[in-house]
């Protein structure tokens, strides 16, 4: 487990990198970071960790004030917990319950948004799936989890194989009546 969680915590270091230097308005570094990033994901799963290559700043252009005052800067996401799987497709598998991009505020404070679903493809840790909280459409309630992007298509959230073990670092808050039950599940 130890080499998946410095795995995941240099895919979300790179993730906050690319960020920041969209904030800073570095465009072309901003561009190569994207593609690092998604060098660290099988190919479908890229495109769906909500940021991509871009032609313009857009709406994204900072000020100089907005980029001083801008609290996201190099901010990772937490690490709540991390789950170890026996695979039928990938032999074993690992899930990183994860926070929101860019958390404000203490990881305790902070609630589930992501879980990213890891293997090794080839020697290499790879990003495989990605499962997002699921939330009622009227109420906004947190009602579970669902999957956003898959490859192959046969990998289930609900099925991820045997339950191996579990790692827990970080207690999330349970604002969202969900986040922290999950925390203390051995799933």
């Amino acid at each position: 487990m130890k080499k998946i969680k410095e795995f995941i915590e240099k895919f979300l270091a790179k993730e906050a990198e690319c960020w920041t230097k969209l904030n800073f308005n570095d465009l072309d570094a901003f561009n190569e970071c994207v593609r690092e990033l998604y060098m660290m994901s099988i190919d479908r799963v890229g495109k769906g960790l909500g940021v991509s290559e871009r032609n313009d700043l857009g709406i994204f252009k900072r000020t100089e004030v907005e980029i001083a005052e801008n609290p996201l800067i190099n901010k990772s996401r937490y690490i709540y917990k991390l789950s170890s799987y026996k695979s039928k497709i990938y032999n074993e598998i690992w899930v990183a319950y994860l926070s929101m991009k860019n958390p404000i505020g203490n990881p305790n404070e902070v609630v589930f948004s992501d879980g990213f679903i890891i293997s090794e493809i080839e020697n290499e840790f790879k990003i495989i799936g990605l499962m997002g909280v699921k939330l009622n459409d009227l109420t906004m309630e947190v009602k579970g989890w669902k999957g956003n992007i898959y490859n192959p298509s046969d990998l289930d959230i609900k099925k991820l194989g045997k339950f191996i073990k579990t790692e827990r670092y970080i207690e999330p808050g349970n604002y969202d009546n969900f986040s922290l039950a999950e925390y203390l599940k051995d799933k």
